[in-house]
């Protein structure tokens, strides 16, 4: 289960790695987000987070609203940890295919290229970077690509 001490309803943000993380980029990676989500504060008030990295690119970091919300400069405080860490997570036009315990990463024109040699097809399972809440996570983090907002851009 992804996050396991966090409810359901506890809200994400998703951040996807533009290339796989090699271990050493991993390990360095939890320690900073470890002492971060444990450290984590909002107006002075303890947040109740935590965070998995999935697939050596994908980072689900979570809040548990209902204990203490994040404000704006919380959670700009995510942000900033990442922009400063030497792997882009904020290029949004890009596609997951989980792949054993990695995943393969895609450009818009390299996945519509993958599509187009049947490579992969509408049925291919991808990252769903779109969730919102823990149990989207859960439920609906996998998805056929024909669900995912990359279909009909790839597809034409």
């Amino acid at each position: 289960m992804i996050i396991p001490h966090l409810p359901d309803n506890s809200r994400v943000w998703f951040f996807g790695a533009n290339m796989l993380l090699g271990s050493q980029q991993i390990e360095t990676l939890c320690q900073e987000l470890d002492f971060f989500v444990s450290d984590w504060k909002a107006h002075g008030t303890d947040l109740r987070a935590g965070y998995t990295l999935l697939h050596d690119s994908i980072l689900i970091v979570a809040v548990d609203q209902s204990v203490a919300a994040p404000t704006g400069c919380s959670i700009d405080k995510v942000f900033k940890l990442l922009n400063d860490f030497p792997v882009d997570f904020f290029q949004r036009l890009i596609l997951w295919q989980p792949f054993c315990n990695t995943s393969k990463i895609f450009s818009i024109n390299a996945a519509q290229e993958a599509l187009m040699s049947k490579e992969i097809d509408r049925h291919t399972l991808v990252i769903n970077p779109l969730i919102q809440t823990l149990g989207e996570a859960r439920e609906r983090l996998y998805i056929p690509l024909s669900e995912s907002w990359a279909y009909a851009k790839i597809s034409q």
